[in-house]
């Protein structure tokens, strides 16, 4: 069962959605990439339906506080190699 359609996800859909219903998505397909610490946050990249989905969790809240869309500029930011070719 695909309650959200992902075979059709976009990443204005994906916007669209709320913070659980990214969460479901991300944690379905569970393909993780690589990570980042930003002040007191892990930043966790994952890779979803063609495009790439930042996962924001604080530790000291101990709980997911966004799920967002990177810039372009941003995927610098992480050790692995990152894919462009389908953003640019």
């Amino acid at each position: 069962y695909d309650r959200y359609n992902t075979k059709l996800m976009h990443r204005d859909k994906f916007n669209s959605l709320t913070l659980a219903e990214k969460a479901d998505i991300v944690f379905q397909k569970d393909s993780f990439i690589d990570t980042r610490e930003y002040y007191n946050q892990s930043i966790n990249l994952y890779l979803v339906h063609g495009f790439y989905v930042e996962v924001w969790y604080n530790s000291t809240e101990n709980k997911i506080v966004a799920i967002s869309l990177p810039e372009t500029k941003e995927l610098s930011l992480y050790n692995s190699p990152i894919n462009l070719s389908g953003l640019l």
